[in-house]
């Protein structure tokens, strides 16, 4: 994971993050600021993992002597407001305890301070990099497997009462647990509202639509701003891709393993065009490939890649199609004929 793709949660436990907020190191100093000057756009996620480190790492307050009374009344206001009881203690054990409720007082500030910025929806929420695949149990104990740059969130609590809900980002293959009660679970893209009971199968929400391969069981599909458009009953086997943005829907038959192989990183092909290819490529391996002949995006290629060896792509490239592949870049490539 680069430090692009940190969550607040994640600058807050970086040793160097602290080192340079906490301990003014002058070396953390440096780089965090080199970087900034480098990632300006991060520049407001940075300052409030700041601000939040500060807050939950400051120093008990110890009133001085002269604001004890004042102080004092606070803590006791504070206390009535919220229903506790207080013993009228003498005035000599209350001045002893003054430090003490001040400390304890500003110390319930700053942890519901903490707990409203970190948890204020009681949501979970699951990311990975590119390069990293991940494999998470929801509360129900059905099985996601997240692709690389992608994302899940839900709620940490699922009741029996409601149907379980699950918002992806990405690409994710789900594996769905059967409830006694037939409750409903729910995966909620920008596109689609795929409702099911218990099944398996691959989500992909790239490039401004949403592809769903149903590998077993049945799935409906609900189209999100597509009028007087029905549910769509999925299938073992059946594909469905939808776009919100341009309103396109293709349902067709397909194999859903092609679709799921980066399980076990590997992509797999089937008579696909060299251009559904490279969009794959750089989807799921972050490399971008420039074809120097337009013409060439269209013939097919079939067969497996590994998401960690791309040279096996080229391999085949150059023994069937004659074609040379350059190096341009750290991640970029380009392919022209001999």
């Amino acid at each position: 994971m680069t430090f692009r793709d940190f969550t607040t949660q994640d600058y807050l436990e970086h040793p160097t993050f602290r080192k340079w907020v906490l301990d003014q190191d002058e070396a953390a100093a440096a780089f965090w600021n080199n970087w900034l000057q480098s990632n300006p756009d991060k520049e407001s996620d940075v300052v409030k993992a700041k601000e939040i480190l500060l807050l939950i790492a400051a120093p008990t307050y110890k009133p001085a002597a002269n604001d004890e009374k004042e102080t004092w009344e606070k803590v006791l206001w504070s206390m009535d407001r919220f229903g506790t009881k207080v013993v009228d203690l003498p005035h000599g054990p209350r001045r002893r305890w003054l430090p003490y409720a001040a400390a304890i007082f500003i110390g319930l500030l700053i942890a519901t301070s903490a707990a409203f910025l970190f948890y204020p929806k009681a949501e979970v929420h699951h990311q990975t990099a590119m390069g990293e695949l991940r494999t998470i149990e929801l509360p129900d104990h059905s099985i996601v497997k997240l692709n690389v740059n992608s994302k899940i969130h839900y709620k940490d609590n699922w009741d029996k009462t409601h149907p379980r809900e699950v918002w992806v980002d990405g690409e994710a293959f789900f594996s769905v647990t059967h409830q006694s009660n037939n409750r409903t679970f729910v995966v909620h893209t920008k596109d689609v509202d795929i409702q099911v009971v218990g099944t398996e199968f691959n989500v992909n929400t790239r490039r401004i639509k949403t592809q769903v391969v149903l590998t077993t069981g049945m799935v409906k599909l609900t189209l999100n701003k597509k009028r007087n458009q029905p549910v769509i009953t999925m299938k073992p086997g059946d594909m469905v891709v939808y776009s919100a943005a341009t309103t396109e829907l293709v349902n067709k038959k397909v194999d859903p393993e092609v679709y799921s192989s980066w399980k076990q990183k590997v992509l797999s092909f089937n008579e696909t065009p060299i251009a559904e290819v490279i969009k794959s490529l750089q989807d799921n391996m972050g490399i971008t490939i420039q074809l120097e002949d337009s013409s060439f995006s269209g013939q097919t290629f079939t067969g497996s890649i590994p998401m960690d060896n791309i040279d096996v792509f080229f391999k085949t490239l150059s023994r069937s199609f004659e074609v040379h592949i350059d190096k341009t870049g750290t991640n970029t490539y380009k392919i022209s004929n001999n």
